[in-house]
């Protein structure tokens, strides 16, 4: 699950600070009808970089983060275009299978990222033409079996945040002209049709500055990824 993660990770020096990268399923060009879907429990880690660039995942930091993440989802759940259900209770075995799922969706979403960011001119006509089809695989059909919900929302959040060691060490190498990375955030989300498991919609921000432990900043990132959600009716 850690090197899955780490897909992402790599993806984000790409993305522009300010900037969301947006895919959007052909089916859903004219408008997404309003619709309530499955919250799957966001996967939420906060680790910290050390001087010497080791990365260290933070439990406490990340339960803060998920709190916060969890909390801005809800607040966009209330929304008359997308409405956010919590997940029933699973078996061992279903939550295995979505535990699956979340990881393999990890892997197709820094595919569209990637694709998104720079696929150019050849990106643009296949998602014009109607060719692009994402999928994770019809695994979570239990899931629409067991709410009757048509769709779910998978959403994956990473921060690193760098330790007082390395900001020296980033101002000391600035001196002699020597670049080191300092820490950044990022969230995904991705609206997945739970009996195809095609993605109909993703949305990714990003940011050098925010700290997913700091509500207001998990708040922004989260509501950056929605405002490209296609409300009913827009294009």
């Amino acid at each position: 699950m850690r090197r899955l993660a780490l897909c992402l990770v790599l993806l984000a020096p790409l993305a522009a600070a300010a900037q969301v990268y947006t895919y959007l399923d052909h089916s859903l060009r004219n408008g997404a009808p309003a619709r309530t879907a499955l919250l799957v429990a966001p996967d939420v880690s906060v680790s910290e970089i050390s001087a010497g660039g080791v990365v260290e995942k933070m439990p406490q930091w990340s339960k803060q983060a998920r709190e916060n993440v969890g909390a801005a989802l809800r607040r966009i759940g209330q929304g008359p275009g997308l409405h956010l259900a919590a997940l029933p209770p699973l078996s061992a075995e279903e939550q295995h299978a979505l535990d699956q799922h979340v990881a393999l969706y990890n892997v197709v979403a820094a595919n569209v990222h990637s694709n998104s960011v720079g696929g150019g001119e050849l990106w643009e006509k296949r998602l014009k033409s109607g060719l692009t089809d994402y999928t994770v695989g019809p695994g979570l059909a239990f899931l629409a079996d067991k709410t009757g919900a048509d769709t779910g929302l998978v959403v994956i959040a990473r921060d690193a945040e760098s330790s007082g060691g390395r900001k020296a060490m980033f101002v000391l190498g600035a001196m002699f002209g020597v670049g080191l990375p300092l820490g950044q955030s990022f969230v995904v989300a991705g609206l997945i049709e739970l009996r195809t498991g095609r993605v109909l919609w993703q949305s990714f921000d990003r940011s050098a500055t925010s700290d997913l432990r700091v509500a207001a900043d998990a708040d922004k990132l989260v509501q950056g990824l929605f405002k490209s959600y296609p409300a009913a009716g827009e294009k």
